[in-house]
């Protein structure tokens, strides 16, 4: 009898130690996952500062008022005047030596641009 005791107690002794020893091994576990956790949390309110700051630089470097000054102040561009736009027909081509072919070579060229500005707005109809 007395070695059924001692056997039992023995038995619970460790199944007491065994438990102990895992939860020592989760609390651990645990507290390192709170700390990657809080360093995780940290990170993304350093990324999000980051781009509260990068989109206020973002919308100080892309005003219309900056990019117009830096416009004037680096291209020498004046505004288009009417006599600058002309048809496209009547743009030269090296390739087409007298004026006939290249009338009819430019009005090929706008039929063909024209068809397919047309099938693109159908297909984006069909969408």
């Amino acid at each position: 009898m007395s070695s059924t005791r001692t056997a039992t107690l023995t038995l619970w002794f460790c199944l007491t130690c065994l438990v102990g020893f895992g939860m020592f091994v989760m609390k651990n576990k645990v507290q390192s996952l709170e700390k990657e956790l809080a360093q995780i949390n940290e990170n993304i309110k350093d990324d999000v500062k980051t781009i509260h700051v990068l989109n206020a630089e973002w919308s100080h470097l892309n005003s219309p008022e900056r990019l117009r000054e830096l416009a004037a102040k680096h291209i020498a561009l004046n505004p288009v005047q009417a006599e600058q736009i002309i048809n496209y027909s009547a743009l030269p081509f090296d390739y087409e030596s007298d004026e006939s072919n290249r009338r009819i070579a430019a009005q090929k060229s706008i039929s063909n641009k024209a068809e397919q500005n047309r099938l693109k707005k159908m297909a984006r109809a069909q969408r």
